[in-house]
């Protein structure tokens, strides 16, 4: 979803950066900057994120229209590219003999603070972008970037500052 964003050159409301090692989708030149496609990515992304909060199976592979044509025509190169930064967020996500832990992290947190967090849960979303994105999407809902997941004293710093100040 978000590499036919980029292929496209279409700016995100919310301000995701790109995506890391964009795939090389064929759009015909008519499509770029052409009236609606910006409007149709908005309207599978609004659907895909509204989908994904009850079950990831849910959201929409794809959003019809010209936009649709293009996911159809790149499907080969989309599903490439999203296996391989599948495995990326899985080898951010796994944890360091040593590194910090989200529960111990907590656990300090509240003896230092003397406030109590409770048992929070959060639904967090990796995206396979550049930089650090830390975006919060409503309720207990996170996007965060693969990035970020990598440096995990920092993802947890914001985690715990997040729920802190949602009193999630």
């Amino acid at each position: 979803m978000l590499a036919v964003r980029d292929a496209l050159g279409i700016r995100d409301p919310l301000g995701i950066p790109a995506v890391v090692a964009q795939p090389s989708l064929v759009v015909e030149s008519t499509v770029h900057g052409a009236a609606g496609v910006d409007a149709e990515w908005l309207r599978w992304w609004e659907r895909a994120l509204a989908a994904s909060k009850q079950d990831e199976s849910a959201v929409p592979l794809s959003p019809g229209g010209a936009l649709g044509r293009i996911v159809e025509d790149n499907r080969d190169a989309i599903r490439l590219w999203s296996a391989e930064r599948k495995r990326d967020v899985a080898n951010a996500s796994r944890p360091v003999r040593g590194a910090l832990r989200m529960r111990d992290a907590v656990r300090e947190y509240e003896r230092t603070t003397g406030a109590r967090l409770g048992g929070f849960r959060l639904k967090v979303t990796a995206l396979p972008i550049t930089g650090a994105l830390f975006l919060p999407i409503g309720g207990n809902r996170i996007l965060i970037s693969a990035e970020l997941l990598r440096h995990r004293e920092e993802y947890i710093r914001r985690v715990i500052a997040y729920v802190a100040a949602e009193g999630i």
